[in-house]
């Protein structure tokens, strides 16, 4: 079930400031009736050859740029994943000298096409992410995602790529609305650390993300961030770990407003998104919340889980705000020696007033039966 015109109307005029009587078909505001489709599409799939240290390819692959279990900022698999062209370090690289400081590290860098887009049509988007590990309790990485081009308004050429790449600063509104716009772009910043005394059960990490700033260091206030700690082993309960993570996207900064800044821009007002969805963080545009995993190991191969969602959109940004409250239960159990049994029950408790007056819930099920066949000895 899609939106109706007056809520679609309201979402892409007021909101993402997208001229609904021009642009009725967004994907990343679905209008009312959403009619059934049935397409057969390759999810991942790629042709890659190994180059000294690296890994070079071209096709559909997953892309998950964080330290935390619940989602990346940056990039995750919240949306389909793209076509694009990949070079990925995937053996650690050492530099004399360089190396005693920062310890070993790794680079990735891709780029293609993203789909669903109006507003300008058919952008493009690149990612370099380069990442450290100075001892062997921390690790540490930045990345950086542009989103350039579009049908009328700037062609993707070498030229722009360029200009995309190296630009570091913002630039005027003249230059935005140029063939020279160096594009969207998004820098974050990542660490995972095993704290000390506890290095064996403990580890503290988060992710964040700024736009138009080099780097969420150099300006917190203006920065998303999602942070987590992880209990890999609750005192006293040997089979028993903890993890938990927030998440915001509504930052301190008082310049910013009404969901227009992080995961939004002034040309590319569709943002990071592929085919509707966002291919970043699932709190989206000015939210905040958390999330839990509770999880008990009958053993190596057997789990219990119960994991909590929580997300809210700031009234700011939504009329009226979001809040949504997930729960779930999960099981995992190994039946003899080669078949495994997996189901989980979901409880969804949600408020949209823009969308629907009132409290709204809804619940769901799943299971998955898996054999492993294994050789059978002569």
């Amino acid at each position: 079930m899609g939106y109706s015109s007056a809520l679609a109307a309201t979402l892409s005029n007021n909101i993402d400031n997208i001229p609904f009587t021009t642009n009725q078909q967004q994907d990343t505001i679905p209008l009312s009736p959403i009619s059934s489709v049935t397409t057969m599409r390759v999810m991942e799939a790629n042709l890659s050859y190994h180059l000294l240290g690296h890994e070079v390819s071209f096709g559909k692959s997953d892309h998950w740029l964080g330290q935390d279990k619940g989602t990346s900022m940056l990039w995750s698999n919240n949306a389909e994943n793209i076509y694009d062209f990949e070079i990925n370090r995937v053996e650690p690289l050492r530099i004399p000298l360089l190396s005693n400081l920062t310890g070993p590290f790794r680079y990735d860098f891709f780029v293609g096409s993203l789909k669903g887009h109006t507003f300008p049509n058919d952008p493009w988007v690149h990612m370099e992410k380069i990442s450290f590990k100075p001892t062997r309790n921390l690790e540490f990485g930045f990345d950086r995602l542009t989103v350039w081009g579009g049908k009328g308004h700037a062609p993707i050429t070498l030229h722009t790529f360029l200009h995309s790449f190296f630009s570091l600063q913002n630039v005027t509104a003249a230059e935005k609305q140029s063939r020279d716009d160096p594009g969207a772009r998004f820098g974050t910043f990542d660490f995972s650390y095993r704290l000390p005394f506890v290095r064996n059960c403990v580890t503290l990490y988060t992710d964040s993300l700024v736009h138009d700033d080099v780097s969420p260091i150099s300006a917190p206030q203006r920065s998303g961030v999602h942070p987590g700690i992880y209990l890999a082993q609750v005192p006293g309960m040997e089979h028993l770990d903890l993890r938990v993570e927030g998440a915001s996207t509504d930052t301190v900064s008082s310049s910013v407003s009404n969901g227009q800044f992080l995961y939004y821009e002034y040309v590319q007002r569709q943002g990071p998104t592929n085919k509707g969805f966002l291919v970043g963080d699932w709190i989206g545009r000015e939210g905040k919340g958390g999330q839990g995993w509770l999880t008990y190991h009958l053993s190596p191969q057997e789990q219990v889980q119960f994991i909590y969602r929580n997300a809210k959109n700031s009234i700011k940004f939504i009329p009226g705000g979001t809040t949504q409250n997930d729960y779930e239960l999960r099981v995992c159990k190994r039946v003899l020696k080669d078949i495994e049994i997996r189901g989980s029950v979901q409880y969804e408790a949600w408020k949209a007033p823009i969308y629907k007056p009132g409290a709204q819930s809804d619940t769901s099920a799943e299971a998955q039966i898996t054999w492993f066949p294994h050789e059978q000895k002569k």
